[in-house]
């Protein structure tokens, strides 16, 4: 395992006995192992990226458990770090409402020390939110619609937004709506569906909750070019087109029936027929314009990602 002198001996040049401080240039990934901060750590690579991680070890990576452990600890080696990117939480929609004083412990109590703690090194914390700050009546929100979330997760997003808000005078806030990959076994979206279609298990999917997937791909570069273009804000990584549930797992099947005879069953049916702790919102689908227009990202098509999944489960 490196340690933090390791790390940082890029950060500093010694001329004749004097260190001498180089540019802030590295991020620093707090949720290095998460899905989000594997893509964004290989996306920005080791020389401009330091990984935090806490049950799962990753390569190039600082332990950190921020529930027991000051942040000061690991800045104070790290000499050239402008942004950090928070991707520490519990994404359990369900322990979450279930255990709330445990979720908030991790979720507002040790984030809010941690932006203070960043806030105090004048690093940027880039914060990453979620769709469920909205409480689902309208759909196709913008950054500009006032937050009301209806579940536990929800509700610590906002105060943590607001806590950022209040506190620093640079920031990035990024809500995503749900996040789905391309790659086989990799728990998201679609391929957790593909697992199911090619097992021909029965698929109870809903008809009513809508929201806008974005692709990983597009997450790691938008984050990386809000840092590149210095933004400060709130901004929304989602796709631009709201979908149900149900609409995508149908061009999945599309796709997958121009291959494969099908005998999955679909079961249509709505988000309340499952039985979750807390009502979950139905359309929390965003606009991402204002990342668009700012960053000039070009997002994927769903429907090309699709193809991609069936085309390479075929060819194996």
């Amino acid at each position: 395992m490196k340690t933090l002198t390791d790390l940082c001996k890029k950060d500093s040049l010694n001329i004749e006995g004097t260190v001498i401080k180089m540019n802030k240039t590295k991020i620093l990934i707090l949720g290095g192992s998460s899905y989000i901060g594997r893509y964004l750590f290989n996306a920005l690579g080791k020389d401009r990226a330091i990984p935090t991680y806490y049950k799962n070890p990753i390569n190039n990576g600082i332990y950190f458990d921020s529930l027991s452990m000051d942040l000061a600890q690991i800045l104070k080696e790290l000499n050239s770090v402008s942004h950090a990117v928070i991707l520490l939480n519990d994404t359990n929609f369900e322990t979450s409402a279930q255990n709330i004083e445990k979720s908030n412990a991790l979720n507002i109590d040790s984030l809010k020390l941690i932006v203070n703690c960043l806030n105090h090194h004048n690093i940027t914390p880039i914060f990453c939110s979620s769709d469920y700050v909205f409480d689902g009546i309208k759909g196709n929100y913008t950054e500009e619609d006032p937050v009301n979330p209806i579940i536990t997760y929800g509700k610590q997003k906002v105060e943590i937004e607001k806590f950022i808000q209040k506190t620093c005078d640079k920031y990035i806030i990024v809500r995503f709506s749900k996040v789905y990959g391309s790659e086989e076994g990799d728990g998201t979206l679609f391929t957790n569906w593909l697992e199911e279609i090619t097992s021909n298990k029965k698929i109870s999917c809903a008809y009513d909750q809508i929201f806008s997937p974005v692709y990983i791909d597009d997450v790691t570069t938008a984050i990386i070019e809000l840092i590149d273009n210095d933004c400060n804000g709130i901004f929304h990584i989602s796709g631009n087109v709201a979908f149900s549930r149900l609409d995508l797992l149908e061009i999945l099947l599309k796709h997958f029936r121009g291959k494969s005879q099908i005998k999955t069953e679909v079961v249509r049916c709505s988000i309340h027929d499952f039985p979750f702790i807390e009502k979950r919102p139905l359309n929390i689908s965003m606009k991402s314009d204002k990342l668009i227009k700012t960053t000039k990202i070009q997002l994927h098509d769903i429907n090309t990602i699709c193809k991609k999944i069936v085309f390479d489960h075929f060819k194996k």
